[in-house]
């Protein structure tokens, strides 16, 4: 027998930034940072014997919670990734709500049967979880084990095993435990993240974002390059621009810079500016800088909060010129 852990990743870009992310390789957030510190706290009596991971970066991160404090190598396996999603690689949800959401709600709700071009299908990521979870909970009869993947993937393989369609999402860093005795498999506790404190879960986090919401297109933005203008993108939620990001170029192309990012006033607080920085990132990582510059006026304590909430530093105390690292980097 053997006992086998299945660990959600901790928040990242996409779940903030509302873009969709399966294989593109994407970092933790500030609040996964909390989440991370809180699964090590939760495993810290649980013994483990080997760590496997999928191969992108934000389930790595998040392993680290089990692996280093146990002293284990970690075992990244391509089996272990997210769902690809093929040309909605990066593609921010609101986009696909008002220009595709016929195959968007059969993201969510019938993946069975959905596909987009270049994407995975159902059945394809699946099979080759199930074939990686097989293969190595067989080499480690008898010891206990902690997979960390993704939502998608996970809720697909869950659905298969529980011969189930009725199953949501399940919350960033959830465990599900299970019992893998040559080759069947029993569910001791599925998607619980009780280790998570209302202030940290990204669910309890987005229902400020969701209020007074009827549809998914209403807390979802999606961007439009505003005419003549090569650097202003409008922020808009389902045909109302409700904000605008304008971005220049830095001194290399090693860094960007975040010229303006605005909301107009009745969707500020809500997390909608997460949204619009994740544009920001989007647009300057592929063009292949590796830094965010924003300056902040001091008397803007509001603009500050929001940049040092969302990962900017300054480099020089009380400095009004803040930095934010978007490289995604191999973990050491």
């Amino acid at each position: 027998m053997t006992t086998v852990y299945f660990v959600r990743h901790a928040e990242a870009e996409g779940n903030t930034y509302r873009r969709m992310h399966g294989q593109y390789n994407s970092l933790i957030t500030e609040n996964g940072v909390r989440q991370i510190e809180a699964l090590r706290a939760r495993f810290e009596d649980i013994p483990v014997d080997a760590c496997y991971a999928s191969d992108l970066y934000r389930t790595c991160r998040t392993a680290q919670a089990v692996y280093i404090p146990k002293g284990l190598p970690l075992h990244p396996d391509r089996r272990f990734r997210e769902t690809s999603v093929g040309c909605w690689e990066d593609v921010p949800f609101g986009w696909l709500e008002r220009f595709d959401k016929s195959n968007m709600d059969d993201f969510n709700h019938n993946e069975r049967v959905w596909q987009v071009t270049g994407s995975e299908t159902w059945d394809g990521y699946t099979s080759r979880f199930l074939q990686g979870l097989h293969e190595i909970a067989a080499q480690n009869d008898g010891k206990t084990i902690a997979i960390f993947t993704h939502a998608c993937v996970l809720r697909g393989v869950q659905k298969r095993l529980l011969k189930t369609d009725e199953l949501p999402f399940c919350e960033n860093t959830a465990v599900s435990r299970l019992c893998w005795r040559d080759g069947e498999i029993t569910f001791d506790f599925l998607n619980d993240a009780s280790h998570l404190s209302p202030e940290i879960s990204t669910m309890q986090r987005q229902q400020r974002l969701k209020q007074g919401a009827t549809d998914r297109a209403d807390y979802s933005l999606w961007f439009e390059k505003a005419p003549d203008k090569a650097e202003t993108w409008l922020a808009k939620l389902r045909s109302r621009t409700v904000g605008q990001l304008v971005l220049g170029a830095g001194d290399t192309q090693n860094f960007g810079v975040i010229l303006d990012l605005s909301l107009d006033e009745a969707y500020r607080g809500r997390c909608f500016g997460q949204q619009l920085l994740g544009q920001a990132v989007s647009v300057l990582r592929n063009r292949g800088a590796r830094e965010i510059q924003v300056s902040v006026p001091d008397a803007n304590a509001r603009a500050a909060h929001f940049f040092a909430e969302n990962g900017f530093v300054s480099q020089t105390p009380g400095g009004a010129v803040l930095f934010k690292d978007i490289e995604v980097r191999p973990l050491p």
